[in-house]
């Protein structure tokens, strides 16, 4: 007679995480635009669910900053200033000079392998000019250092901004093809000094590699503001 546990049913995923799974994937991918307007008639059409569900997954996409839900007047992609993009940027540096500097004490056999098949699906994407997969690979490469950093509260910290940084690296980065390649160098080089033991050459690359002033679009200014506003 099978045990217990393989008689489980694993419980189907709701239509709500479902669609926020399916939006936030939109959203980093770069389907919608900042501060673009997400109509809850035309994501019901395009899911054929009713508004409940979609909803709950604006709600819940609001709580990664995704989505800002204004009452009556609707749920919008974020919209960063250029001083939220600074904070962003900062914010990123200094949990992934920690969680590098741990990952590599304590799983370094892990990183070096996962850093290496992210700079491997990195170089494939930009020879294949596949900007989308560039944006998953260069996203993935980061993540390796909280997947193997060994402190769940670093990465639930990172967690709070994952997205948006996933999001503005598919805008600010995936879309060049001069960006692409020198971020390619520049993953590489800092996966060389993180490995050999260079944590001060490390760090200072990330901290170049980290800062996105020099990328941002002319739309995104101190003074601006999300639509509606």
């Amino acid at each position: 007679m099978p045990g217990r546990n393989t008689l489980r049913i694993v419980q189907p995923p709701s239509l709500a995480a479902m669609v926020a799974d399916r939006l936030r994937d939109a959203i980093v991918d770069g389907e919608f635009a900042l501060g673009e307007n997400i109509s809850e008639e035309r994501l019901c059409a395009a899911f054929g669910v009713s508004r409940s569900p979609v909803r709950d997954a604006l709600n819940a996409l609001q709580f990664t900053g995704l989505v800002e839900v204004r009452p009556k007047r609707g749920s919008f992609v974020f919209n960063p200033t250029e001083t939220d993009v600074a904070m962003l940027c900062d914010y990123r540096f200094m949990l992934e000079r920690e969680a590098a500097l741990m990952a590599v004490r304590v799983a370094r056999d892990d990183v070096a392998a996962g850093l290496e098949a992210a700079v491997r699906q990195m170089s494939q994407a930009h020879t294949g000019g596949d900007r989308r997969a560039y944006g998953h690979a260069d996203t993935a490469y980061h993540g390796v250092f909280f997947a193997c950093c060994g402190n769940s509260l670093v990465r639930d910290a990172y967690r709070l901004a994952e997205a948006k940084l996933a999001t503005l690296r598919t805008l600010l980065t995936a879309p060049f093809d001069e960006r692409r390649e020198s971020g390619l160098i520049q993953h590489q080089e800092m996966a060389e000094r993180l490995l050999d033991g260079d944590e001060a050459g490390f760090v200072a690359k990330l901290k170049m590699h980290a800062d996105w002033s020099d990328r941002l679009p002319a739309t995104l200014s101190p003074q601006q503001e999300g639509p509606g506003l």
